[in-house]
């Protein structure tokens, strides 16, 4: 009986797994005419994205954003800062340290708007100081990762940018956030 109970709990546990793995590659499917939101807006209205757009929201950057035409969002998906240690975060949130969130924060934005296809293979963009994030692009396989972000679903064109939503948070070669 006992054994029946633990297969049991863990087939529904490998379930639950698959289902929330499936709800993760399933962001912004559902909205109606995206074009005439925001990118922030339409990050917005997709849970999956929760934890992104707060952090938006904590820097203060979101009026700026919300603003800014012709733009690129790369938004790692909730799932993608389970990869952050809880330090890390904590420190991200700390009001104390609002001018590392900013930069966090920037390094998911580009000022102009980028499609996939417009990413080239060893591409480097450039940030705010002497940090850079790769880019690379893997062509027979259609896969392109912004730093070590793979791109999972993109060009959502919102009112003033594109969206691309990535699997894991962008950061540059040399992490000076949390030295």
């Amino acid at each position: 009986m006992k054994i029946k109970s633990i297969l049991l709990t863990a087939m529904l546990l490998f379930a639950f797994q698959l289902s929330a793995q499936w709800s993760s590659n399933e962001v912004l499917n559902n909205i109606e005419a995206p074009q005439n939101y925001t990118t922030l807006e339409l990050a917005q209205m997709d849970r999956n994205l929760s934890t992104f757009t707060n952090l938006v929201f904590l820097s203060g950057l979101a009026p700026s954003m919300l603003m800014t035409d012709d733009h690129t969002l790369l938004i790692p998906t909730n799932e993608a800062f389970k990869e952050m240690s809880v330090d890390d975060f904590l420190h991200l949130t700390n009001p104390k340290n609002r001018a590392d969130l900013v930069r966090f924060v920037t390094y998911h934005f580009l000022p102009n708007k980028v499609m996939k296809l417009n990413f080239e293979d060893s591409q480097v963009i450039d940030t705010q100081g002497d940090e850079e994030i790769t880019v690379s692009v893997d062509e027979p396989f259609g896969i392109t990762y912004i730093g070590s972000g793979k791109i999972i679903k993109s060009d959502i064109e919102a009112k003033n940018g594109v969206i691309h939503v990535v699997n894991s948070v962008i950061k540059p070669t040399e992490d000076v956030i949390f030295n």
